[in-house]
């Protein structure tokens, strides 16, 4: 069977890992044909002795490889420029400057790989040029899923809506892309409320605004993603409808510090090489999405842009609480000054507090 390496958002790569799924045989098969790694801890030789397993009572078997690429990516957690320094975290915290054992990777596959075996490779968001990436590609089908946005988000949120049976309104659509963005995960969980609570009638304004106080901390997380990852016109429609709907300056104020403070903390036992799941867990971040968000931005800004950011933050909150300007025009300002400094980020190389 044909490999694959999938990746791009976490929930559009998740459905297509319940796709592959279906290959397999059927559903009562799976649990005896369907093996998980993570990339972080794998080796190629346990890697192939999985592979080389025969399926039991089915045609094939599904071996999926959980984030193996993601640790060939440029230290920044960008695209790589030119000359930039691949780096993958080896055990005992080691970097490696090259493939290293998985350099022989695509040839086991296209030479030795039992053609019983599904394997796939599941991966967030890559750059184009990533070394493992560059490798697999003759030998693996290819799939990138990136996030929609805009007009595509909108054509996501009606199909969605349509799949579980319900028509969405155009309003309706607006509302709910202002309040939780692009976070696809939670998208799906309100629609499917919707659908239950809508029945046999389409999906309204009002009926997501009934849903506005259960959303709240789902807009809060989606406005300060916004800010954080460039997009100070979302983060602003999103921050204004919180505050239309009563969330006072402050409150948005230490929801932003209460993220800034949590990628800190990630970029700091990141350069301790603490894996993960453990950062996860240490800073008690129980939701997937949020804490691979939350890693992302820890590789993204170095700290400098960290103190900025947390500079820019007390100023809009001293000169509020001060009464030097209004909450709105605080609001405009923080967000713009922000948005400068996450943008100076993005050609910045990460480095360490000295």
């Amino acid at each position: 069977m044909p490999s694959y390496v999938i990746y791009g958002d976490e929930y559009l790569v998740s459905r297509a890992l319940k796709d592959m799924e279906v290959q397999v045989g059927p559903p009562e098969s799976l649990d005896a044909n369907c093996h998980r790694l993570s990339g972080a801890q794998a080796r190629i030789a346990e890697l192939k002795g999985i592979c080389a397993a025969v399926p039991f009572l089915a045609d094939h078997r599904l071996v999926i490889v959980q984030g193996l690429l993601e640790g060939y990516e440029s230290s920044t957690g960008g695209r790589q420029g030119a000359g930039a320094q691949v780096r993958r975290r080896g055990q005992g915290g080691q970097d490696r400057q090259d493939l290293g054992e998985w350099a022989g990777l695509a040839d086991y596959i296209g030479e030795e790989m039992p053609p019983s075996t599904l394997l796939v490779f599941a991966e967030p968001k890559l750059a184009h040029n990533n070394p493992l990436l560059t490798s697999l590609q003759g030998v693996c089908q290819v799939q990138e899923h990136p996030t929609p946005a805009g007009e595509g988000l909108s054509r996501w949120i009606l199909k969605t809506a349509n799949d579980k049976g319900a028509q969405i309104t155009p309003g309706a659509i607006r509302i709910l892309g202002q309040l939780i963005g692009t976070n696809l995960w939670m998208l799906d969980n309100e629609l499917e409320k919707l659908a239950l609570y809508a029945g046999e009638s389409s999906i309204q304004e009002s009926h997501v605004n009934l849903l506005v106080s259960e959303a709240r901390e789902s807009s809060i997380f989606a406005g300060v993603d916004a800010l954080l990852d460039g997009r100070p016109s979302n983060c602003l429609k999103i921050m204004h409808r919180l505050v239309a709907d009563g969330a006072e300056f402050p409150y948005l104020v230490v929801m932003i510090a209460r993220q800034l403070r949590l990628v800190t903390l990630a970029k700091d036992l990141l350069e301790g090489a603490c894996p993960p799941q453990e950062i996860g867990r240490r800073l008690r971040i129980t939701h997937e999405f949020a804490q691979r968000r939350t890693l992302e931005q820890a590789k993204r800004f170095p700290w400098p842009v960290l103190e900025q950011m947390y500079a820019a933050l007390l100023k809009a909150d001293l000169s509020v609480k001060r009464g030097d300007i209004p909450q709105d025009v605080a609001l405009e300002l923080m967000v713009g000054e922000m948005s400068t400094f996450v943008a100076s980020a993005r050609g910045t190389p990460s480095r360490s507090r000295g």
